[in-house]
């Protein structure tokens, strides 16, 4: 037993050993701490680039070349390096400043060994040094390589095919910059359309516009008269808000001119505001009753009865057949055919003849007695026993075992050929036999033609197949051998109509893709795998500039989600962490728990909170908690015989200064101790919150264990 204690120390000799020569070898750090200004007097806000090569600390600790990226909030510049003045190199740090999308001013450091924080001025090197490590900055940079920057360049407007030097650009319908088409001579309006100015050489006398207009009349909950002062025109660009709620025209009111009348249940009461914006007609255009040759009302009057005669149409005007609905009688029926003639046209047979004109050998193209062709299409000229009558728009899908047209056969002269060898009527053959649910289709020659293994009908089922033949669905889209895919494409005219609705049997909307994307539906599904999340927000650099009540997103630039509720933006805390930690049996204080804060995640205004519980295990002897906030000591607490459990529980306020903490720890006896204080260490880097813990005295099965370490995150938000 004895001889296992002594391995046992001898070997926690050795470790401790090890670690501290691994702590002494660690070079030690200058904190260059300043406030930088612009010469408005405003704070500098960006980013520092410092780079270095390799180089030496004068107890031989070799720092490799690397670059650091340090964030500038609000003027606030806090950085910890390795003194370079007392290197054997002399080497120095080249720091390029970014702000605006690009480098506004560089320099180089020279950093002095100091315990305590120093200033810019003081590690500000002449630019007439060489020596040592010095960096050249690169020749150029990347748009990736400055934060921000893909996203404000996506985010502006680029030149369309139709932009052109000096003239008036407008928005096109794909938000590209186009020049406004017309004479230089033009007025524009706010929509990009040009036209003729005002001959008066005065400005464009379009139509008028009315907002924010209070309707007169008595809100009293029992008035449902109110007048506008001016006519809108067209009636239909009247937008009547009640309370600030949109009224619908014909549901909520009816407008007659100028004249509102508010309708069962949208009747204002004591206290409502209502709030009316319109068109009006255009300055000079008549609205009064039209007379005279017109009709109806300005400003869409119509040509009065009798006004055109006979007399008004020219002779040459190409529209002659159009008088017969005119008042004087100006067609002649004596060039009409005849009863015969109109029956010829039609296919009857008959013998040529003076009264029977249009059967005739003396055209080449007839003969004088032919086939009469009055029979429907699916009849036994046709070879079909079953008559049918066809519509335009008809979809042919063959039928039964066999079908019913049966193939002809073509003659010497390349038509088709009924069974008794007579020529038939048709050119070329027409129908080919087609297979049970086939659906004709004209093929690249020109014939028709089926592919039942490409496009199917089964009638027994009311089921459709594109691009295969499983008919597994009322529409089944699958191309076997190539890419399937369904595009619903938004008409001219869609407006604000549904692209896409999924119905119940009753025809009730179940979800709908509505025109601008928006996909909505009474619940959404999502199922994970092992190499894809469920939900994914690509998230924005701020925040949406339109937000209602319900809305949540992912703001990229704070590394938070957020929602909008009671016309409010509130940022969701975040759980960084929450585990539990290991034990130590040892004397020397060991890392048991940690929780990583990675650089770019923390900002200004977050607040977080800390949680640890530790406790000691086994036989009972005197020990040690320890909890730091980067390199700085949060809390340490020295626990006595018999203190067995300790709860921690911490703050962490952040602001463009640095960090203040507080903390609380308390032990099963009710003994607490609070404190507070600053803490320098640049968060924005990234650090770590590490809890330590150790036994004062070496006892089997003695040691110090975290049965938990929890660190939330409250992100910064403004209301």
């Amino acid at each position: 037993m004895r001889g296992s204690k002594l391995w046992t120390c001898l070997f926690h000799f050795l470790l401790f050993g090890l670690i501290a020569e691994h702590i002494m070898a660690a070079p030690p750090l200058t904190t260059i701490q300043d406030v930088i200004y612009k010469a408005d007097g405003t704070r500098f806000n960006g980013v520092a680039y410092i780079e270095w090569n390799a180089f030496e600390t004068p107890n031989q600790v070799p720092i490799g070349a690397q670059t650091l990226t340090i964030a500038i909030v609000d003027g606030n510049l806090t950085v910890r390096l390795v003194p370079t003045t007392n290197s054997s190199t002399q080497g120095y740090y080249q720091v390029r400043f970014y702000s605006d999308g690009r480098v506004q001013f560089s320099e180089r450091w020279a950093v002095p060994p100091s315990a305590n924080p120093i200033s810019l001025s003081t590690v500000r090197a002449a630019t007439s040094q060489q020596n040592g490590g010095v960096i050249i900055a690169p020749a150029e940079l990347s748009i990736g390589d400055i934060p921000g920057l893909t996203e404000e360049l996506a985010a502006r407007p680029v030149r369309g095919l139709g932009y052109v030097s000096n003239r008036a650009i407008r928005s096109g319908a794909g938000g590209l910059l186009e020049a406004v088409t017309g004479n230089l001579t033009d007025c524009v309006r706010v929509d990009g359309t040009s036209s003729p100015c005002a001959s008066d050489g005065g400005s464009y006398t379009g139509p008028g516009f009315v907002d924010g207009e209070t309707p007169s009349g008595v809100v009293n909950g029992s008035n449902t008269v109110f007048s506008l002062t001016s006519q809108p025109s067209p009636a239909t660009s009247l937008a009547l808000y009640r309370n600030g709620v949109y009224l619908t025209q014909g549901l909520d009111y009816n407008l007659s001119a100028n004249s509102i009348t508010m309708l069962a249940g949208a009747t204002p009461t004591t206290g409502d505001i209502l709030k009316a914006s319109y068109r009006t007609a255009a300055a000079g255009n008549p609205t009064a009753a039209a007379g005279g040759a017109l009709t109806g009302n300005y400003p869409n009057p119509q040509v009065a009865a009798g006004v055109i005669s006979n007399s008004n149409i020219s002779s040459v005007a190409g529209i002659v057949e159009s008088k017969l609905a005119l008042n004087f009688p100006t067609h002649s029926s004596a060039n009409d055919p005849s009863a015969a003639e109109k029956a010829a046209l039609s296919g009857t047979a008959g013998a040529p003849s003076a009264t029977n004109k249009f059967v005739t050998a003396s055209d080449g193209r007839l003969t004088d007695a032919r086939t009469p062709l009055g029979h429907q299409l699916l009849s036994a000229n046709h070879s079909d026993t079953t008559a049918g009558t066809v519509s335009r728009g008809d979809l042919i899908v063959g039928q039964g075992q066999s079908p019913t047209w049966s193939k002809l056969s073509l003659g010497s002269a390349g038509r088709c050929l009924t069974s008794n060898g007579v020529d038939a009527i048709w050119n070329t053959c027409l129908y080919t036999g087609f297979q049970v649910g086939a659906i004709p289709f004209v093929n690249a020659s020109g014939n028709l033609s089926e592919n039942i293994f490409q496009l199917r009908w089964d009638p027994s089922n009311r089921r459709l197949s594109v691009g295969s033949s499983l008919a597994d669905a009322t529409a089944n889209f699958h191309d076997l051998t190539g890419t399937t895919g369904l595009i619903v494409r938004a008409g001219a005219g869609q407006g604000n109509q549904p692209l896409t609705r999924w119905q119940d049997p009753s025809g009730v909307d179940l979800a709908t893709v509505q025109a601008d994307g928006v996909v909505s539906g009474s619940a959404v599904q999502v199922t994970p795998t092992v190499s894809r999340a469920p939900w994914r927000d690509a998230g924005l650099a701020g925040d949406p500039t339109i937000r209602v009540d319900g809305d949540s997103w992912y703001n990229t630039t704070v590394k938070a989600r957020k929602t909008h509720e009671t016309g409010q933006t509130h940022a969701i805390s975040q759980v960084i962490c929450a585990e539990e930690g290991v034990s130590n049996d040892a004397t020397t204080a060991q890392v048991i728990a940690t929780c990583a804060l990675p650089p770019g995640f923390l900002r200004a205004g977050d607040r977080l909170e800390l949680m640890v519980d530790a406790e000691q295990v086994g036989p009972l002897v005197p020990w040690n908690l320890r909890v730091q906030w980067g390199s700085t000591q949060w809390i340490q607490r020295a626990l006595g015989v018999g203190e067995t459990n300790l709860a921690v529980r911490g703050q962490a306020s952040l602001h463009s200064g640095g960090t203040t903490l507080a903390a609380q720890h308390f032990n099963g006896a009710g003994a607490m101790l609070i404190g507070i204080l600053p803490a320098s260490d640049p968060f924005q880097v990234g650090l770590a919150v590490v809890v330590s813990g150790w036994v004062n005295t070496m006892s089997t099965g003695s040691s110090v264990a975290v049965r938990n370490l929890t660190v939330i995150r409250h992100p910064a938000q403004v209301n």
